[in-house]
């Protein structure tokens, strides 16, 4: 299992122009659950973040303003991140992943190293 000191080995981001992002997700697990199934994942992004995203292999294309392409690429670091803490992504997760960086709230969260991960709760009770 990758651990999260090496966020950076699982992936690379490059930026093509002022409107152009590109980011390689080096491992097929993490890129599987950032994507969703049938690219779900990547379709709500691009609602969230007012982009477009191409998905081709092992690469992710943002397209868009450079504050949203910003913002999608954030959401995206934050998903891999995410991952890596938990081996999973909810869909609570890609509204979290897109917060507004400025939105002033409370929270006893300081770093993701304080998140817990807890059992999902069973169905059959």
């Amino acid at each position: 299992m990758s651990k999260i000191e090496n966020l950076d080995q699982n992936f690379s981001i490059k930026k093509i122009d002022k409107e152009t992002i590109n980011i390689k997700v080096h491992n097929n697990d993490i890129l599987v659950s950032v994507v969703g199934e049938f690219n779900s994942n990547l379709n709500e992004l691009e609602k969230l973040t007012k982009t477009k995203i191409f998905f081709r292999g092992n690469s992710i294309t943002i397209k868009g303003n450079l504050d949203e392409i910003y913002k999608a690429s954030d959401a995206i670091k934050f998903l891999i991140n995410k991952y890596l803490k938990t081996n999973i992504i909810e869909k609570q997760d890609l509204m979290l992943s897109v917060k507004e960086k400025n939105i002033s709230f409370k929270s006893n969260v300081h770093n993701f190293g304080q998140l817990i991960k807890t059992p999902k709760k069973n169905s059959n009770s």
